[in-house]
């Protein structure tokens, strides 16, 4: 059924249109081995029709590209496929081509828009309509019903975001090739009443590198897959960036969602040769509570039309319900905005793009509900992939393409329930917080996110609590409001097992993502309605701030240590090589007390122009006294040099780098060739997973070209090089799993506190905890004295010595209480009194310990500040208060 006008769908009116959907995906089937799907034909060089400035033929793939898309051991470029894509633009009248804009590396992000001409042609009113449907506000039910029978559904699908998933972005040139030229009553049905946005890869750099190192690779005994992180920032953590948006495909991507509003968002992935030769949805439970209930339905929808498309056409070993939840919102941003998201995992074949061949038939040979037909043969190649996932594709086209009223009048619906809200109300962020920096980071996402900031232009009453003018309101009755609740919520992931009695169900991804926890603000939830004047915000910035007049020259700058931002403005002082210093205690000045670790520069012009330009652009005010508080302090170490520990692949070390790009951070990564003088870094990190086996073996030199020699072994000769730059002067940062590479290089005292063995003892799957900072420490600085710690499968520590070397402790688990604050924590009793951040004397040397990961993803700022700290006051110069007060002179 396309085009019913009744809004009380009966049960028998609803299994004829699944029927109806059901039919039309059974005579539609991919044989494998074949490009396209019977009975439809693509047009011949000779039926190929077109007029005016898009005349011109359309060579095949295996034309243009010179051997068929799918060939063992042949992967296409990104150099040759986007001038494919712009030749079928600018050849079909049923593709536009776009450039979206540049990647991170310059490589240009495309989109093709594919429809019948008719709908190209009427675009723009197609996508009013969407948007109409989206936001049902002042839209009668009558109205959304008409457009419902006018407008056209979007499919949105996208590829090769995890770029050695290479059979998806390979199967799109298919894609894009058969909807541009096949004439045939199948094709121009899905045309005609759908408008696709195909993004034949979502990540342009990975293909060119994975892509690129694999031709250049071929007749060698070199590796074929490209070793480091295939996006200069996030390798694998690209699609979890979908939350904080801090990369410029992420926000190229929002735009598209944005703009367009699919119903639909097919996410196109691969998974282990051993997986289910295909995944698609129904998904693993929980799913998020803010996730619509129509959306979840619609996902299993079209994901069991896909399962029964490919069950039809014969392909075997396809499974869903297994694996991959609904619920971490980082990966998902299309569900919180309207669109089912339809994620599909294909089986990978050997070595990228060679056939997986086994001793028998390839992966899981049991029958289950949701693993109906094993795969029963023993060879699994790059083109059967490429078969696969496009019966999945067209079988998720004919679901939607066949029912287009119901999946354009479920939006208005969505929309009406999101709209029509009645609890909570409203979240409140107060204004005049601590961290300027962190309430601008949150209002930028939900605006990036589509979500309405009001802001209040009086003082107002919200929940019996009396809020400042300034403060931002984001109210619940809105489109997207579920974007935003999740964000600002706290999660209680529900206690999942994988049988009664057994071990937790592990969840696909991380269990919270509570936003105020993880940068550090206050957002109130107000349950009951309220009045206050506000103004809708259609940009966000930084609160204005009023730069004092120069102090005198007995006196100095202060900036506050409360905001993580403040590190920007270190960053950039330090790049002009102004002195900058520390206050190691609290201080009063003008009766306001400062807090230990204040920044104070001393006057000069160059000093009140950086700070001013600085001031403005985060928000965080700087303050001038008369004088020089008479405490103890330290001085910055002007030019101070950070290296990275990077092993190949390594993401914590990518983040960090995303992190100090932004920050303007005077870094480099530390390569093999560095370990001989390692005193030419000031501090170095060492983040999540680099081992002793990562620095001592590194990369196989007899398996990488010369070119990757920076992340060859340094042999224990290294080994004993990075000991011996602590242990003469140098300052070490870690965490997480770094903390244990830590303990094995100085042979730290300390022992886990966390039990052994099974997870059914203790498990934190990506949660926030409870925490104490001692905040006079300088590791802890400006940080809240209960800042809540990212956990995710990490440790904690008791310490069984304190002779071996002095040690202080940073931050611990409270004695007692509620260790969770956010997520999943099972056994949280066992981290009563641990220990988590540690700051260590070796030799020299200065040496600071996490057993948290106090660098996830940029999520945790908040936190992460502890990592600047440490690394700046290792190698700043200790002041005595006598000395501080002339600040060195």
């Amino acid at each position: 059924m396309t085009s019913s006008e009744s809004s009380r769908l009966s049960r028998r009116t609803l299994l004829r249109t699944t029927a109806a959907a059901g039919a039309g995906a059974a005579a539609t089937v991919i044989h494998p081995g074949a490009a396209s799907a019977a009975p439809a034909t693509p047009l011949t060089d000779h039926d190929q029709q077109s007029t005016g400035p898009r005349s011109g033929r359309i060579p095949a793939p295996a034309d243009y590209f010179g051997t068929p898309i799918g060939t063992d051991g042949y992967l296409a470029q990104w150099s040759r496929m986007v001038p494919y894509f712009q030749l079928i633009g600018a050849r079909s009248d049923r593709v536009k081509y776009e450039e979206i804009g540049k990647t991170t590396q310059g490589h240009p992000y495309v989109l093709l828009t594919i429809s019948s001409p008719k709908n190209l042609a009427n675009l723009d009113k197609l996508v009013a309509t969407n948007a109409r449907l989206a936001d049902p506000r002042g839209l009668s039910e009558a109205e959304a019903k008409k457009l419902a029978t006018k407008g056209k559904p979007f499919y949105y699908v996208q590829a090769g975001i995890h770029s050695t998933e290479v059979g998806n972005s390979q199967a799109a040139i298919e894609w894009a090739y058969r909807l541009a030229t096949e004439r045939s009553d199948y094709i121009e049905k899905i045309l005609d009443n759908l408008v696709i946005l195909l993004q034949p890869c979502q990540n342009p750099d990975g293909i060119v590198l994975v892509n690129d190192y694999f031709a250049a690779t071929a007749g060698t005994d070199y590796a074929r897959t490209y070793p480091d992180l295939y996006t200069k920032y996030t390798g694998h953590d690209g699609n979890r960036d979908w939350i904080m948006l801090t990369q410029v495909e992420s926000k190229y991507n929002v735009s598209i969602l944005n703009k367009y509003r699919p119903q639909v968002f097919q996410d196109s992935h691969g998974a282990g040769a051993g997986s289910p030769r295909l995944f698609t949805p129904p998904y693993l439970s929980p799913y998020d509570p803010n996730i619509d209930t129509i959306l979840v339905q619609q996902t299993d929808t079209v994901g069991l039309a896909m399962q029964r498309g490919m069950t039809v056409a014969g392909m075997k070993g396809n499974g869903w319900g297994s694996e991959y939840d609904f619920w971490s919102a980082s990966r998902q941003y299309c569900a919180y905005h309207g669109a089912a998201r339809i994620l599909t995992e294909a089986a990978a074949a050997s070595n990228l793009a060679y056939p997986q061949v086994g001793t028998g038939p390839l992966g899981r040979q049991t029958t289950d509900i949701n693993f109906i037909e094993p795969y029963d043969s023993d060879t699994w190649t790059l083109r059967n992939i490429i078969d696969w996932v496009s019966q999945a594709f067209y079988s998720g086209l004919e679901t939607v393409a066949y029912d287009t009223y119901n999946w354009l009048y479920n939006s208005y619906r969505i929309g009406v329930k999101a709209v029509t809200r009645t609890s909570p109300y409203a979240y409140v962020i107060p204004a005049g917080q601590r961290d300027p920096q962190a309430v601008y980071d949150a209002l930028e996402i939900f605006h990036l996110g589509a979500v309405e900031i009001h802001q209040a232009q009086a003082a107002f009453t919200a929940g019996d609590k009396r809020y400042p003018a300034g403060s931002y309101i984001i109210y619940m009755q809105q489109p997207y409001a579920g974007f935003a609740k999740t964000l600002l919520e706290v999660q209680d992931y529900p206690h999942l097992l994988e049988y009664p009695g057994g071990p937790p169900q592990r969840p696909y991804d991380t269990t919270a993502q509570t936003l105020p926890m993880l940068l550090g603000f206050e957002a109130d939830l107000i349950a009951t309605s309220f009045s206050a004047g506000t103004k809708l915000l259609r940009s966000v910035k930084p609160p204005a701030v009023v730069t004092p007049s120069a102090p005198p020259s007995s006196g100095a700058y202060a900036i506050g240590p409360e905001s993580y931002g403040v590190f920007r403005i270190v960053a950039a002082l330090q790049k002009q090589n102004i002195p900058t210093f520390r206050t190691a205690a609290p201080f009063n000045d003008g009766g306001r007390t400062f807090p230990a670790g204040t920044f104070l520069v001393p006057p000069s012009s160059a000093a009140r122009q950086l700070l001013q330009a600085q001031s403005k652009a985060t928000g965080i005010p700087v303050s001038a006294l008369r004088t020089v508080p008479a405490v103890a302090g330290i001085q910055l170490k002007p030019g101070t040099k950070i290296g990275l520990l990077k092993p190949p692949g390594n993401m914590p070390s990518g983040w960090l780098m995303w992190t100090f790009d932004q920050y303007g951070v005077d870094y480099s990564v530390v390569t093999a060739s560095d370990y001989a003088n390692l005193g030419t870094y000031d501090a170095i990190i060492m983040p999540k997973g680099v081992s002793r086996n990562s620095i001592v073996n590194g990369l196989n030199s007899k398996n990488y070209p010369p070119e990757w020699a920076w992340a060859f072994g340094v042999g224990t000769t290294g080994w004993n090089q990075l000991r011996d730059f602590v242990t003469g002067g140098g300052t070490l940062v870690t965490y997480g799993s770094g903390t244990a590479t830590a303990q094995s290089l100085f042979s730290l005292p300390i022992t886990s506190a966390l039990p052994g063995g099974s997870s059914s003892d203790f498990y934190c799957p990506g949660s926030l905890l409870s925490q104490e900072f001692d905040t006079n420490n300088p590791v802890a600085w400006g940080v809240p004295e209960n800042n809540p710690v990212w956990f995710v499968s990490n440790d904690a520590y008791r310490v069984t010595s304190t002779s071996t070397y002095p040690v202080d402790v940073v931050a611990k688990y409270p004695d007692s209480g509620e260790q969770l604050k956010s997520g999943w924590l099972i056994g949280g009793e066992d981290l009563n009194g641990a220990v988590n951040g540690l700051s260590w004397t070796i030799g020299k040397g200065y040496v600071v310990t996490f057993g948290s990961e106090i660098g996830f993803r940029t999520w945790n700022r908040s936190e992460q500040r502890t990592l600047f700290n440490a690394a700046y006051y290792g190698p700043s110069t200790k002041l005595p208060a006598d000395q501080f007060t002339r600040l060195g002179r």
